[in-house]
């Protein structure tokens, strides 16, 4: 189901025009449901409507289930007296899809890579922080932080675990997104990437989830 939902998240943002298969009317609730999960629905359902093109057509009432919902944040959004500043970084067609309700990153600001590490500790990272994260490498070329470099407080944050975490990010939004490697402040690491996929869908045992933990924190 990772993959299906990968490759929807890719229709949705025009990186690719067509899933490899299409889904099975249960695929078509189970995609609906994550999308929903992982904050995403809206931009999800420009996919759908991409793959109505194709002659790949979800269920007629998850279909309208999913529009009422992406209508939702859009008159959310239009409302709204103030907007996430990263919305800057997003095309136009998605701006008004992205969820902004209940927003995990104060709408002021352009997320970092300690954010997303924060979100992570925090068990409240989804596909939607993975999505804002990567419009904002793809449009700084990855040279947005600077964190690569002498910055004294990535260095001690490199203790607990922030290296791992950014290593295994860039391997999830390579699989995901297909972020390219010359987009990417740090080399992918596909060990701490499924570690992180396994985090985002709940797959993990306690017990990976424990082991991992220990790394990350070098106890």
């Amino acid at each position: 189901m990772e993959k299906q939902f990968y490759e929807l998240i890719r229709v949705s943002t025009g990186l690719l025009d067509c899933l490899d298969q299409g889904p099975s009317p249960e695929e078509w609730e189970q995609l609906f449901q994550l999308s929903k999960q992982q904050k995403v629905e809206g931009i999800c359902y420009r996919g759908v409507e991409r793959l109505f093109e194709f002659g790949l057509r979800a269920p007629q009432d998850v279909s309208i289930d999913w529009m009422s919902e992406t209508e939702v944040i859009r008159e959310t959004n239009s409302q709204a007296k103030r907007l996430p500043r990263l919305l800057k970084c997003y095309p136009e067609e998605l701006k008004q899809l992205r969820q902004s309700e209940d927003d995990l990153l104060n709408p002021s600001e352009v997320p970092t890579i300690r954010q997303m590490y924060s979100l992570f500790l925090q068990g409240r990272l989804n596909m939607r922080a993975v999505l804002d994260y990567y419009y904002v490498l793809c449009q700084t070329k990855g040279k947005y932080e600077t964190s690569k470099g002498g910055d004294w407080t990535d260095h001690v944050l490199g203790a607990f675990g922030l290296r791992h975490f950014a290593r295994g990010l860039m391997w999830l939004m390579h699989e995901s997104l297909g972020l390219e490697r010359q987009r990417m402040p740090w080399s992918p690491n596909a060990h701490e990437g499924h570690f992180l996929q396994g985090e985002l869908f709940g797959t993990n045992t306690r017990k990976q989830r424990f082991l991992h933990m220990l790394r990350y924190f070098k106890l």
